[in-house]
């Protein structure tokens, strides 16, 4: 009984680090996986982390591509982020459509 007990304990403990782990990469814009006993965690490796300035809708990435969130979540997580170059307010107000030099 104890074994199973402690078996369980330690795939909930394991469950719940790799839950903060993708948490945490889900913030940073990088792709995570984690499969622990059956219970699969994931986070989408397709993140903005090419963000070269960002816009309540979308943002311009380093090569100069206009990009729309994806969802609120997404943009939420980059206007969050540290050091991040985040406008609140839409990119077309500016005359140059938002992309600064």
């Amino acid at each position: 009984m104890h074994k199973a007990l402690h078996g369980g304990l330690f795939a909930l403990g394991l469950a719940g680090a790799a839950l903060s782990m993708t948490t945490f990469a889900d913030a940073q814009g990088v792709g995570v996986g984690v499969n622990v006993g059956g219970i699969g965690v994931g986070v989408d490796v397709g993140g903005p982390v090419n963000v070269a300035f960002g816009y309540q809708d979308g943002y311009w990435d380093n090569d100069h591509q206009w990009h729309r969130w994806r969802n609120d979540r997404e943009m939420q997580n980059y206007r969050n982020s540290r050091d991040n170059h985040y406008n609140d307010y839409r990119h077309d107000r500016d005359s140059d459509g938002g992309w600064r030099r």
